[in-house]
């Protein structure tokens, strides 16, 4: 064999390496699932970037999880915020539904993840942001937990801010996208501060009148047309379970009637039987008298 032979050999063999350990150092990983429906899906994904090291596992009770959840939402764009179907306040990246989803599972990864492992996620949203499924990874190093919305967010921002500051997502924590922002949040801070609200889906109504119609909650006394499509399909359900209510409603009271009638109607014939049926008079017992 000649040595020009032996030299390419070499060479290509010393390529190969070089390819292979430039993935590795790049960022090719692998994944766990933890859960997967229809909803969505949590896993945890191992992270070939050297530089990454996280905090893990961590034990993260699910309610400072779900602020966390909660309190991520779209920051302000070009044209401003952006608000919610109200108008006037930002618009939560995850719904109620959403957070309640991933609050456990997101928990139980962290307590799993080891320190070359985050924790990925993908939703399918009922918050009206779009069709498109919401991604994003977290994440726990020291003292912070490091929140990403990669997918279906844009830009974020969190409240209270006072608990978190912004900054530009690895590319690992990113899912490879760039210009993501990821929330570095001090989770021992956040615990101390209250439950986000719920999200609102109604305005108040005015009371009906009394005893004419089921009074209708303020939760889903809303204006036809307002908020996303989900939010119409829950006023229209609520709707229809109301419309049930009133009937058996008025059913019950139909039939309270009828048996007050009946109860009245029996009264009277047992009255009227008494004076038409004459009582006998008592007869004296008959006394025995011992004779002399």
């Amino acid at each position: 064999m000649s040595t020009f032979s032996c030299g390419n050999r070499l060479i290509n063999a010393a390529l190969y390496a070089l390819v292979g350990l430039s993935l590795m150092v790049t960022g090719c990983s692998s994944t766990s699932k933890i859960a997967h429906n229809a909803k969505g899906s949590v896993a945890l994904e191992e992270i070939m970037d050297w530089s990454f090291e996280a905090s893990h596992p961590a034990i993260i009770d699910q309610t400072t999880i779900l602020k966390i959840v909660k309190g991520v939402y779209f920051a302000e764009d070009k044209n401003g915020s952006r608000m919610s179907a109200a108008g006037s306040k930002p618009m939560r990246v995850f719904s109620d539904e959403d957070a309640e989803f991933l609050a456990p599972l997101l928990a139980q990864g962290l307590s799993k993840a080891k320190p070359e492992q985050l924790v990925v996620f993908r939703v399918s949203s009922s918050a009206g942001s779009g069709s498109e499924p919401t991604a994003g990874s977290i994440y726990v190093q020291q003292s912070a937990i490091h929140f990403t919305v990669s997918k279906g967010a844009g830009a974020t921002t969190f409240m209270p801010e006072s608990a978190a500051r912004a900054e530009q997502a690895p590319p690992y924590a990113a899912g490879g996208r760039a210009g993501v922002t990821v929330q570095v949040i001090d989770y021992h801070a956040l615990a101390q501060a209250p439950m986000p609200p719920a999200l609102p889906i109604a305005k108040t109504s005015a009371a009906p009148a009394t005893g004419s119609r089921v009074a209708v909650p303020a939760a889903i006394a809303t204006i036809e047309g307002e908020g996303p499509p989900e939010m119409q399909v829950q006023l229209n359900r609520a709707k229809d379970m109301l419309a049930k209510k009133e009937t058996e409603i008025r059913v019950l009271r139909k039939e309270s009637d009828w048996m007050k009638r009946e109860l009245r109607d029996r009264d009277e014939e047992i009255r009227a039987l008494k004076a038409t049926v004459k009582v006998p008079p008592k007869k004296k017992k008959a006394e025995a008298y011992r004779t002399p």
